[in-house]
């Protein structure tokens, strides 16, 4: 199964309520179709008795998708999350657009979002952004920055492949992010359960394992930062001067007892996200620990090569492109 970005025939579901926040996200839509020559869906999941009603309401939404060679309208009943991870997966190659719902009342205790509960269930990725992202960035035709962040925790590499995907398909930057936590006491507690890297060395291999999957024609760079996650990604996010990031289903949704919601790390994300589900059943998709795998026999980074900002980059390897900033700290 291939990412969608990388079909020939990219295909966009849009999956709408006809909410305020639905038609704010017209225009973003418009211009994915446009750059990715993509095929449209409209989908709407109505209640029982309410068929005449969303039938006229999806024949007026987005009238100016009439226009477009490939584009379609569906309209299904019953249970709305059930339906539409229903019709996703009738599209495996597909990616589901869902926009964030205007928030109209005050929060309510054990109260789950639709998206979210789409989320959990669909098996295409999710194109989707944060209630906090005032602004939409502008997609450019051709070229732009595509950012994927990089846990540690990952065991497979579905998100690095749809986002290297889209990069490849854009002609893109693909930056890799990366949030070593602060020293301190709890640091010691945390590296007897977790297997994610938490010094830059262990970050740094398990950047390059991942930059050596992606491919000699996607430009990569590496973009490390320490400090606290939400704060951090954030401040890396602003300094690629990336449009989209894309992550895993599993670093993107928060579970809890009875509920399930975005973390909280992507409240301050500047960018539009795609969520990727684990979808690729290849074995060579599989990324051990770190502690499962043997060191690889490669000359060691020199210290001249490490920046200010926490950027490293190894200008030997092609696909690993050098930052020559104003920032760069000499040997």
């Amino acid at each position: 199964m291939s990412p969608m970005s990388q079909t020939a025939n990219p295909h966009l579901i849009f999956a709408t309520n006809f909410s305020e926040a639905c038609h704010a996200a017209i225009p973003m839509v418009a211009q994915w179709v446009d750059s990715l020559q993509a095929k449209l869906t409209l989908l709407h999941v109505h209640g029982r008795g309410a068929q005449a009603q969303a039938s006229r309401s999806l024949d007026s939404f987005f009238a100016e998708s009439a226009h477009y060679p490939h584009s379609d309208r569906q309209l299904l009943s019953g249970s709305t999350a059930a339906g539409i991870a229903e019709f996703c997966s009738q599209h495996p190659e597909s990616m589901l657009v869902m926009p964030p719902s205007v928030r109209t009342y005050l929060p309510r205790p054990f109260h789950s979002s639709l998206r979210t509960e789409v989320l959990r269930h669909v098996t295409t990725p999710m194109l989707t952004m944060l209630p906090d992202t005032y602004a939409v960035p502008e997609l450019p035709k051709t070229g732009g920055r595509v950012a994927c962040w990089i846990t540690g925790d990952e065991t497979r590499l579905d998100h690095v492949r749809e986002a290297a995907s889209l990069a490849r398909q854009r002609d893109a930057e693909l930056h890799l992010l990366f949030v070593l936590p602060e020293v301190s006491e709890g640091l010691m507690l945390e590296a007897l359960y977790s297997e994610r890297p938490l010094a830059e060395p262990a970050a740094i291999q398990r950047l390059e394992d991942i930059a050596t999957r992606v491919g000699d024609d996607v430009r990569v760079r590496v973009q490390i930062g320490t400090g606290q996650t939400q704060r951090t990604l954030a401040k890396l996010l602003r300094q690629s001067r990336a449009q989209t990031l894309v992550v895993d289903r599993d670093t993107a949704v928060r579970k809890r007892l009875l509920l399930s919601s975005f973390t909280s790390a992507l409240r301050e994300s500047p960018c539009l996200l795609i969520c990727v589900p684990p979808r690729f059943k290849q074995e060579n998709d599989l990324l051990p620990p770190p502690n499962a795998r043997l060191p690889l026999e490669k000359k060691p980074i020199q210290p001249g090569l490490i920046v200010a900002r926490r950027e490293i980059a190894q200008p030997r390897r092609s696909w690993l492109a050098a930052d020559w900033s104003s920032d760069f700290v000499p040997a």
